[in-house]
């Protein structure tokens, strides 16, 4: 990179705003309008949307959920008049979990007398009922409970109970994003619309204990194949005390069943700073522990966790009765 392009990179790392955010008007106020164009033709920066850009240093190290937090905000920053953003970018917003990849376009609500239409990476949907809009982030948005119903509405069960489960989780520290009385407050007011029935199912069968994606997405596989429901986050003690709480337990068999995402042992909300090798040696140690209980332990992690017919596999194998 010569010195010119350095110097360019520069000035454009400091006319950024909010999230890196590079507007081609700011560029163009300073002259810089032609180094913005060569400094895109070399892949310095990339273009997020029409006149919005991001340094691609900065892009290259953010990972999929940042980044389409950055197209929702560049979308924003240009927008003609501000917008309700809705349904999966609603839940980017308030950090709730979409199951698979983000989706390239942005997506906002409106009044049914507007009209809903896809066109320039957006797709806005059209609402019969009153939205339920708040600030967030700086944005509008719709609430954390309308949110998770709109998307309980239209994504697959199990994508849905993960972002319902994350919905009215209660951590150990903190609050629920939003309450089951919300929820069914957002649902109230959906009227007779597609995908109410759906919802609703959804709704009855989230939980506040779930600990993450995987494991709702586990748990609705494990009702759909017709398992035994477990119970949730369990707590397990031995005579040295608490040994820790097990995402499932089903009792009458005494097995315990544990999801195993690449978080637990990569992101910092779960690893709390541990090197991985503490956290593994940590989790055997747990594990020995309950076995010296006389109970079954195994193990799942993504592949299993969205593949009904090896979940199914795993659950017979180890001796996990049906109920229905």
């Amino acid at each position: 990179m010569d010195t010119t392009s350095t110097t360019t990179l520069h000035v454009l790392a400091a006319l950024s705003g909010n999230r890196g955010l590079i507007l081609a008007g700011d560029v163009a106020r300073v002259g810089l309008q032609h180094e913005l164009r060569r400094e895109f033709d070399r892949h310095t920066v990339v273009r997020l949307r029409r006149g919005v850009y991001v340094l691609s240093s900065e892009w290259d190290a953010l990972g999929p959920d940042e980044r389409y937090l950055r197209r929702i905000h560049a979308h924003a920053v240009v927008a003609e008049e501000p917008v309700v953003y809705s349904h999966v970018s609603a839940a980017a917003l308030w950090g709730l979990p979409i199951v698979g990849a983000w989706p390239p376009e942005i997506h906002w609500s409106t009044a049914a007398a507007a009209g809903g239409r896809t066109r320039h990476g957006v797709v806005r949907h059209t609402q019969e009922h009153d939205l339920d809009v708040t600030v967030h982030d700086g944005l509008r948005v719709t609430s954390v409970a309308a949110t998770a119903v709109a998307l309980a509405r239209v994504l697959r069960f199990g994508q849905a109970v993960a972002v319902m489960d994350k919905a009215i989780h209660e951590p150990r520290e903190g609050h629920a994003l939003t309450t089951i009385a919300e929820l069914e407050r957002a649902f109230g007011q959906l009227g007779r619309v597609p995908g109410r029935t759906a919802a609703r199912r959804v709704l009855e069968f989230a939980s506040p204990l779930s600990g993450s994606p995987g494991e709702s997405i586990s748990r609705a596989g494990i009702f759909m194949l017709g398992f035994l429901l477990p119970e949730l986050q369990v707590s397990h003690w031995d005579r040295d005390g608490l040994i820790g709480f097990t995402d499932f337990f089903w009792r009458g068999v005494g097995s315990v069943g544990e999801f195993d995402g690449l978080g637990k042992y990569l992101r910092d909300e779960f690893t709390g700073g541990r090197p991985t090798a503490d956290i593994v040696i940590a989790e055997k140690i747990r594990e020995d522990r309950l076995r010296a209980l006389g109970l079954g332990v195994f193990r799942w992690d993504w592949p299993v966790a969205t593949s009904l017919s090896a979940l199914g596999d795993l659950l017979t194998r180890n001796g996990i009765p049906r109920a229905r």
